[in-house]
């Protein structure tokens, strides 16, 4: 198992989802604290970020969690709709 940090950013919109949205948020980020390359999180580097590599996570068709690396630790940045990568990864 992975450990990961959650920002507190992450932590303040996921607890402004409904409840059976941050129920998926939450089935996802076990299932990637598993294993962040599973098939099914279309894990893949986001382009265009300026100051390091960000990386996207698919939660369903429509919504995304977006992380980084640090210190050997996964760092839960954001987590939105699809357009999560048009503002701010």
């Amino acid at each position: 198992m992975i450990n990961y940090v959650i920002s507190p950013k992450f932590k303040k919109l996921l607890n402004q989802k409904p409840p059976p949205m941050q129920a998926a948020f939450l089935e996802c980020i076990a299932r990637f604290a598993e294993n962040p390359r599973h098939p099914s999180l279309h894990t893949h580097l986001v382009r265009g970020v300026k100051g390091g590599a960000v990386f996207e996570a698919y939660i369903d068709k429509g919504n995304r969690l977006t992380f980084h690396y640090e210190a050997g630790k996964i760092v839960l940045r954001n987590n939105c709709n699809h357009s999560i990568i048009d503002r701010d990864p």
